[in-house]
């Protein structure tokens, strides 16, 4: 066990705003001679922003003013940070911040955005300039040799935070936790994005406790909707992954699910075609299981299970399911039913299909 480390106590956005505050308050004329290695430090911090490649002192910080987490003012430029550990922003937060600096007087062109943020996550963000964990840390350790307890340990809480992270890379799947999990989601979009034409990925509360999930191969073309027949009950197929703590027995915490989404005013036809699939699936894949079958916007056909090892095989395996039953289901629809632009797009999917699949 390491050392007692503040920030393994003080894990609130709180204290994170008031680290950043700290370090760059050496920036401060009145304090830059304190610590030489810490000035340095929250000037590289700046010179990162753009426009602040010159700086050589901040003039003024302030900690929640107006909201902002952070606002630092360098000369004429206000820079805004938002900084957050484990949760995202919201409500267009650094739009409604640059807005109220702009009623207040200062040029919009004076003001740049920063987001800094200590855990992955699926999107990034519109702004000036993101630090991201391995910015983060890449720009600390260049100043570890630094003496300061506060520094240091901050360095070390992100240190250990990585290696939480990167734990995906060695541990079985069963050893996961969240922060493995989301190293794990985040490897996969960057290494993935567009073969699995990975949508986003995240936290899904329930009433159960929640999942980490990522959504992804979505199947919303009209045209093969149309021709299978459930157009205008079903707006979209694609495929989930789920990592649960909490199902028994402990294997069914990792999933990879097939799931529907319903037309809102059709879930009760919805439901019965998500059953429909489900046999078609389980035709295909015998090892397929399904979940209680219950109506919603969000319906799971069904799911295999996956681990670290195996789940490329598993994305590929329902990938190829679905373009078969896309197939039968769009040539076994009674003829009587079909249009001629529908005629048209069976041709279309035997086509694609032939080609390597109906998302390429």
């Amino acid at each position: 066990m390491g050392n007692v480390n503040l920030f393994h106590y003080a894990t609130s956005e709180l204290s994170q705003d008031a680290f950043i505050c700290w370090l760059l308050a050496h920036g401060m004329e009145e304090h830059q001679a304190e610590e030489p290695l810490l000035y340095r430090c929250a000037m590289d911090f700046l010179h990162q922003v753009p426009g602040l490649g010159h700086a050589t002192k901040v003039d003024d910080i302030r900690k929640q003013y107006k909201n902002i987490d952070a606002l630092v003012i360098v000369d004429d430029i206000h820079v805004i940070i938002e900084d957050k550990t484990y949760t995202k922003l919201h409500g267009n937060q650094i739009d409604k911040y640059t807005k109220t600096l702009v009623k207040e007087g200062v040029p919009k062109d004076k003001i740049r955005t920063v987001f800094y943020k200590i855990i992955e996550q699926s999107k990034k963000e519109h702004v000036d300039c993101e630090f991201t964990r391995p910015r983060i840390l890449c720009l600390l350790r260049k100043y570890k040799s630094c003496n300061n307890a506060i520094f240091t340990s901050y360095l070390d809480h992100l240190e250990e935070l990585e290696a939480r992270t990167q734990a995906y890379h060695q541990k079985t799947i069963d050893k996961w936790d969240g922060d493995a999990v989301r190293g794990f989601f985040a490897d996969l979009q960057a290494r993935k994005k567009k073969e699995y034409g990975i949508v986003g990925w995240g936290y899904v509360p329930n009433p159960a406790g929640g999942f980490m999930g990522m959504w992804f191969h979505w199947l919303t073309d009209e045209k093969v909707l149309r021709a299978m027949g459930i157009y205008e009950y079903i707006e979209s197929i694609y495929l989930q992954f789920e990592h649960s703590f909490y199902r028994i027995p402990r294997e069914e915490n990792y999933i990879l699910a097939v799931k529907v989404e319903a037309e809102d005013a059709h879930k009760k036809e919805a439901s019965k075609i998500r059953r429909d699939l489900y046999e078609a699936f389980k035709e295909e894949i015998p090892a397929f299981k399904k979940k209680d079958f219950r109506a919603g916007k969000y319906m799971t056909v069904g799911y295999v299970l996956y681990d670290e090892k195996n789940y490329g095989e598993k994305v590929e395996m329902l990938q190829k399911a679905l373009e078969r039953i896309v197939q039968k289901w769009s040539d076994h629809r009674p003829s009587h039913t079909r249009t001629n632009q529908d005629r048209e797009t069976c041709l279309f999917i035997r086509d694609i299909g032939s080609r390597g699949g109906i998302y390429k």
